[in-house]
């Protein structure tokens, strides 16, 4: 397993050189020709990596020409979840000058039942927001948020009408969208299908464990585990698809908090995946992805982040249950 550990790391570095290698002078990460939205994911992997001061060169650059009065990033169009990616970033670096009113932009974004939209305006509630801002909140000490959170999200489990689909959107008032509710807007994981939208169902697995960790309280382990258990019955690709990250990293921290074998070989099998399909320069492309410096770049920072995650969590798993 040593020898596995240390070809994770190689490849978490070689990613993040690779996106490293495009930062500009002044800090800034937008040039000719690329988006103007995808540098939240950045400093959280640089700063794990221990490249800190490449990182805070980037928050600078984002608090001196990005950060506008209210918290929101200009550009992201008031994103939740990518404003909740960057949030984690700065914050782990202690940048509280970004992260103070990024907060306070994405509490204000929280429904009354505790769900997030992907979009400020959004009609409907996603998994993806929600579960990703809940972690967000657990970062910044307001536990009374995450914790709603993790209750929409349970909700969400227990509105499930077919074992074999996990809708992950529910309107404002937190009744889950299905096609008998909104047919165009009832989004689902199907069981049955390969490439499946496989994070909606990890950010949740993710919370779970993060919130039993917080507080000690079995019913979010108990719905870790239903969680857990779901993504075990989709399709064989559940933890080999680039869409698999999130649940592999929440299989880490479930493993760590239980000791069960299967969530540690699923987390294994998704860092076995990335060595195995890492391009040269080291970044990452689905076959049926576009084929643009976007997705490996994007993919680089993400990816990264779940291989050094994984590196630093599965030892201290192995110690404590006796692995």
């Amino acid at each position: 397993m040593d020898e596995r550990l240390r070809l994770y790391r190689e490849a978490a570095r070689k990613a993040v050189l690779y996106q490293i290698g495009y930062q500009e002078e002044d800090g800034g990460y937008i040039w000719d020709g690329y988006a103007v939205d995808a540098f939240h994911k950045q400093a959280y992997s640089w700063g794990l990596a221990g490249y800190a001061e490449n990182a805070h060169r980037l928050l600078t650059w984002v608090r001196d020409s990005r950060l506008q009065p209210d918290g929101r990033l200009a550009a992201y169009n008031s994103d939740v979840y990518k404003h909740s990616w960057f949030f984690q970033g700065a914050h782990r670096l202690a940048r509280f000058d970004l992260t103070y009113p990024v907060m306070s932009f994405l509490l204000s974004c929280q429904a009354p039942c505790g769900g997030f939209p992907h979009f400020e305006g959004d009609a409907n509630l996603r998994s993806l927001a929600t579960c990703c801002t809940g972690l967000s909140a657990l970062y910044f000490g307001r536990l009374d948020v995450a914790q709603r959170c993790a209750h929409w999200a349970i909700s969400v489990l227990q509105q499930q009408p077919d074992e074999s689909r996990f809708y992950y959107c529910t309107t404002r008032d937190g009744r889950l969208v299905t096609p008998e509710i909104d047919a165009d807007r009832a989004l689902c994981i199907d069981t049955t299908k390969p490439k499946q939208d496989y994070w909606e169902v990890g950010l949740p697995l993710q919370l779970m464990c993060k919130l039993y960790q917080a507080t000690g309280l079995g019913t979010y382990l108990d719905n870790a585990k239903r969680f857990f258990e779901f993504k075990l019955r989709c399709h064989e690709d559940a933890f080999t698809f680039v869409g698999s990250g999130k649940s592999s990293l929440g299989a880490a921290w479930y493993y760590l908090c239980t000791g069960d074998r299967r969530a540690r070989d699923a987390a294994c099998a998704f860092a076995d995946f990335l060595l195995e399909t890492q391009y040269p320069e080291g970044g990452w492309r689905d076959e049926n992805e576009p084929d643009i410096l976007l997705i490996y770049i994007d993919h680089a920072a993400e990816f990264s982040i779940w291989l050094q995650e994984i590196v630093a969590t599965l030892p201290a798993a192995d110690v404590r249950w006796g692995k």
